[in-house]
């Protein structure tokens, strides 16, 4: 199995994101989603803002938070593709938690995410076309290079 010796780091912020932090476009993308699974509101969240699929846009990594999002696995991710005229949903993964990573390796065209999956630790998120996995606590079990120089 190949180990991942390099990671591009995403500090999520410390504190939770509100409306006069994020792009319009992801408020709505976000606002989209969650009036989808019901709920009125729009929770806080976390988001970071990268290129996951090298077509020069940047795309969104957000962390739900708030009871109705997390449980005591985690909470939700979602990812968002970011476009000319704002953001689109991608995928959903549950029972996530920080930190959370973009690995360099891509697969399917997309970077793999490396979260981390309470009682498991870091694990792989790679993309199958289509979307990330929606549990993390099933996939493999990231590894990082231990013997070589940084």
């Amino acid at each position: 199995m190949r180990r991942l010796s390099v990671l591009l780091v995403l500090h999520f912020l410390t504190a939770t994101v509100y409306a006069q932090h994020a792009p319009s476009g992801l408020m709505s993308a976000i606002q989209d989603y969650v009036g989808k699974k019901g709920h009125q509101e729009r929770p806080p969240f976390r988001q970071a803002l990268t290129d996951l699929n090298a077509d020069g846009q940047v795309d969104a990594i957000v962390l739900l938070l708030g009871s109705n999002w997390c449980g005591s696995g985690g909470c939700n991710m979602l990812v968002f593709r970011g476009t000319n005229d704002g953001f689109t949903f991608v995928s959903a993964s549950t029972i996530t938690n920080e930190p959370i990573r973009v690995s360099p390796e891509n697969t399917q065209g997309w970077k793999t995410l490396i979260v981390h999956s309470k009682g498991k630790g870091d694990v792989l998120m790679q993309f199958n076309g289509t979307h990330y996995p929606l549990n993390p606590s099933l996939q493999s079990k990231a590894t990082t290079g231990g013997g070589g120089g940084r």
